[in-house]
């Protein structure tokens, strides 16, 4: 398994916000977790980074206990997406794609050719190679949210973590998200991700985690766990899953219906 939480109880101090989680992400797999603000989504994916300590249980990437190994270590098996936000340097897009090789230099040494080529080559994948050289505060945020991404693959990690990776991007850059996240899964990356939308977790996660107050509402298939009545009551309002035929294609969307 690429990344797993044991018994895992997680939280901020000594303060428990979720308890005796037990999940496992495969490579090759989508994991998406939905949930209402302030379910616990952002403090758990911390926690499973080991940017937070487990109040209880353990955390394990590739296998190995995740106290176990250094930052360098965690980074190679395990990327982060976080949401975008504003830049006190003025670094460049490139150079900011190109610290997700940090990890695999040496202390003090500079990128090298294939550094640079792969930081470029995740750029071109996300759509933004154009924009390599500008100033990251120059940019948009939604043009700052991929370039995040793009740092993520420039890694080369087994597993990324992506805590709501189409957070300010507009329609057409969130197609292209969820094209490259269904691209990771064909290489064999394992994904996690959270997101506010259940329509993207009905396009590409395998399975689906519903979290509220912190505790497992549902967790499986996103096919059978992606329910009007599990997301009514995740969200507390009424939900309708309808089907669309697209092209003779059907898919399954989600619908707010009014009234009881």
């Amino acid at each position: 398994m690429s990344l797993a939480a044991h018994a895992l109880d997680y939280g901020y101090g000594a303060r428990a916000i979720g308890r005796g989680l037990d999940l496992t992400l495969e490579a090759g797999e989508v994991l998406c977790v939905l949930g209402p603000n302030g379910a616990g989504k952002t403090t758990l994916f911390r926690t499973l980074l080991g940017l937070l300590p487990a109040l209880s249980g353990r955390v394990t990437a590739g296998g190995q206990d995740l106290h176990a190994l250094s930052r360098a270590q965690i980074a190679r098996e395990v990327a982060y997406v976080p949401q975008a936000s504003a830049s006190y340097f003025d670094f460049s897009l490139a150079e900011m794609v190109e610290m997700g090789r940090t990890a695999h230099l040496g202390t003090f040494a500079r990128p090298g050719k294939r550094d640079r080529e792969l930081a470029h080559s995740a750029l071109e994948r996300m759509g933004i190679a154009a924009l390599a050289d500008r100033p990251v505060s120059t940019v948009s945020g939604g043009e700052r949210q991929l370039a995040l991404i793009a740092r993520a693959l420039a890694t080369e990690a087994r597993s990324i973590v992506m805590d709501e990776p189409t957070a300010n991007l507009d329609f057409g850059n969130q197609s292209r998200v969820l094209t490259e996240i269904a691209r990771l899964k064909s290489a064999g990356i394992a994904v996690l991700l959270c997101t506010h939308d259940p329509d993207h977790a009905l396009q590409v996660a395998d399975r689906a985690l519903l979290l509220k107050d912190g505790q497992p509402l549902a967790l499986g298939a996103a096919s059978t766990v992606l329910t009007g009545p599990n997301l009514s009551t995740l969200y507390g309002i009424n939900v309708a899953v309808s089907q669309l035929d697209v092209g003779g294609t059907v898919r399954r969307v989600c619908v707010p219906t009014m009234g009881a």
